[in-house]
């Protein structure tokens, strides 16, 4: 599939292999039976900003090693923030874990920078939820924060209400960056086991593209996805970041704007500079599995 306007898909020059167009199963960890991605050598960062971004991990027999892989990558790049899509915390967001799941894996990266996180379905299970907000000294969401030129807006994907619809709506109608990141669990598009959530179809999407945000980050399926709507939105699902991966479906009713995918344990890494948005996929070993670049 072509690249859409504003976002220009690259293929790097060692011979990346990316899955590309339909939903095809592929088992265990793969990037959709192409050839293996290569690794990504890169010097010193002269981005404005960047950050990291990863979900599904809380527990997982991976967390570790994806850890140690945005630690590794934080050493050459821009990495000013850490930001979750959810599922923190499995298998209930047990109170009693946060220190292993959330302060231990990651301690390297946030003795210097801030860790955003949304709440995914296991997160809020046994009704912690707003605990582990508390615990990491985030406010309720909805919220926002704030890197060099982009804002983040967290919501709350278990509820995808009309309440959080008009906040969206309203922060996005004011003043601000041009690179907006909305942030949550349940997938707006997905060809997981999961699929694409019908009520944040329904109640967000029309925002999402009303005001034609930069990126959305979601997690819930356990897999690297990226997509790109006709209004130039990307919307990406990242769930590797440690427990057990999912196989793509078979058929899938996004196949028309899905640009990107893989079955691998994983992180997303994203800087901004004068060219845009420039958004990886980043394996635990270190190897770029996709890569876009975002304008605006």
């Amino acid at each position: 599939m072509m690249p859409r306007a504003g976002v220009a898909a690259l293929a790097l020059a060692l011979g990346l292999g990316i899955g590309l167009g339909g939903c095809g199963s592929d088992p265990g960890p793969s990037t959709s039976g192409l050839p293996q991605p290569s690794t990504t050598v890169s010097g010193p960062s002269t981005s404005d900003s960047g950050f990291v971004a990863f979900g599904d991990f809380g527990g997982g027999s991976h967390q570790d090693d994806v850890a140690g892989a945005m630690t590794a990558w934080a050493e050459s790049h821009r990495v000013d923030a850490l930001v979750t899509t959810g599922d923190n915390v499995y298998p209930s967001g047990d109170p009693g874990l946060f220190d292993d799941h959330l302060d231990n894996p990651y301690a390297e990266l946030r003795r210097t920078r801030p860790f955003w996180v949304t709440l995914g379905n296991h997160d809020v299970d046994g009704g912690h939820g707003d605990e582990q907000l508390e615990y990491l000294g985030l406010p309720l969401l909805p919220y926002t924060e704030e890197l060099e030129g982009i804002q983040f807006l967290f919501l709350d994907a278990n509820e995808p209400d009309d309440r959080q619809a008009e906040w969206l709506d309203e922060r996005l109608s004011e003043a601000g960056p041009h690179f907006r990141v909305v942030v949550f669990h349940q997938p707006a598009y997905s060809c997981g086991e999961h699929g694409s959530t019908d009520a944040v179809v329904d109640t967000w999407v029309r925002i999402l593209e009303k005001h034609r945000v930069a990126l959305v980050l979601n997690g819930h399926d356990h897999l690297y996805e990226r997509f790109v709507s006709a209004n130039d939105v990307t919307y990406i699902v990242t769930g590797g970041g440690g427990k057990s991966l999912y196989d793509e479906r078979d058929s899938c009713d996004q196949e028309s704007i899905k640009t990107a995918s893989a079955v691998e344990y994983h992180f997303v890494a994203a800087e901004l500079s004068d060219e845009g948005l420039r958004i990886r996929a980043v394996a635990e070993d270190g190897s770029v599995l996709d890569e876009a670049l975002i304008e605006r």
